[in-house]
């Protein structure tokens, strides 16, 4: 038994050591996009309101954050392929045709298409990364299979060639479906932890770290906005809101530790401008005592919000202002406020009293 449970925890070590060789790398764009949405949450009209969200530089600065993370199976198309060895312009294409205009417009548009015969799952692969990862994995044996085998003088035409177009049914009707299906599983997972009540509440606020570990961040808007239809968010919305902040608390914990300027930026990034990725990702991933405080921080203030009925009423940032969204009908945000204070210290303090000087 021993072995075997050594055997699962190698094998998940592995996984997550890949993910954060793929995902490193895109830290400076995650990061300085970050930061930009919390330069316009502070100056627009969710803060000072300095600037209009109507002004051409709002609109601007804000398709610029988009574009940081819209165009994700991209950026780390390319750094996975470093780490699987392989090349990174084909690997840049095997992430760029997953978000093609065309396609996304088909999406969008109810259209149903196949490829060779083989039907494609219409589903939007904007700002995801595992699917990109996946795809650049698989691509990259059989381009660097053909790339040692092909004759020499055919190589440079064929070797491109038959890589695009072996991955363009891998992509679309393997990985697409795959990521459907999950996303269709977390629906009903987030349906049944609202049905149990305050512990919940407090498990969804717990794996929401691990739902952004695997990528389905697609799937969690699409259960948020199946949850919000009623008009009232009795779970989703606010635990992402937690989430965020309690990581950012927990990531502030290791700057102390280690003072380094990236972990405050990061920290940052996700308490206020409600992005997780440079703080997970980049750091928190990587310590598995940093993971856990952040899981117990989410648990507890999720069971405190669970139990006191703390709801959203609208969407907004997944950062501190996201808490406004709990002003309603039947308001809660003195106790979604406290419900993020509880957590804040219950991940700090655990991360930091559990880790001494540490090397990000």
């Amino acid at each position: 038994m021993k072995k075997i449970f050594t055997k699962i925890s190698a094998s998940i070590t592995k996984v997550l050591s890949v993910l954060v060789e793929c995902i490193i790398p895109t830290m400076p764009i995650l990061i300085g996009v970050g930061m930009l949405k919390v330069f316009l949450i502070i100056l627009g009209p969710a803060a000072l309101g300095i600037l209009p969200e109507s002004s051409d530089t709002y609109i601007v600065l804000s398709f610029v954050a988009d574009a940081g993370y819209y165009f994700m199976p991209i950026y780390v198309a390319v750094s996975s392929a470093d780490a699987f060895k392989t090349n990174r312009y084909i690997a840049a294409l095997t992430g760029a045709m997953l978000i093609s205009p065309v396609f996304v417009s088909m999406v969008d548009t109810g259209r149903q298409l196949s490829v060779f015969g083989l039907p494609i799952a219409m589903t939007s692969y904007g700002n995801q990364v595992i699917s990109s990862i996946i795809a650049v994995w698989i691509m990259s044996y059989i381009y660097n299979t053909l790339n040692k085998y092909m004759i020499e003088s055919l190589r440079s035409i064929f070797v491109p060639l038959l890589t695009i177009v072996a991955m363009v049914p891998i992509s679309f009707c393997l990985i697409g479906p795959v990521g459907v299906f999950l996303g269709d599983k977390l629906v009903d997972l987030i349906m049944w932890l609202k049905d149990l009540g305050p512990l919940g509440n407090a498990i969804m606020c717990a794996i929401i770290p691990f739902i952004t570990i695997a990528g389905l961040g697609g799937a969690n808007l699409s259960a948020m906005l199946l949850l919000a239809s009623t008009g009232v968010d009795p779970i989703l919305f606010f635990a992402n809101v937690l989430y965020n902040n309690i990581l950012g608390a927990v990531t502030f914990a290791l700057y102390l530790k280690n003072r380094k300027a990236d972990t405050l930026a990061a920290a940052v990034t996700a308490s206020l401008g409600g992005t997780s990725e440079p703080a997970l990702f980049g750091i928190v991933m990587k310590d598995f005592k940093a993971l856990m405080s952040l899981c117990i921080g989410d648990f507890f203030g999720g069971l405190y919000a669970g139990i006191t009925g703390v709801k959203s009423y609208a969407m907004a940032s997944f950062g501190t202002f996201g808490i406004i969204t709990t002003i309603g009908p039947d308001s809660s945000i003195v106790n979604a406020a406290i419900a993020m204070i509880i957590g804040c210290i219950v991940g700090f303090v655990l991360c930091f009293i559990t880790h001494g000087k540490t090397e990000q």
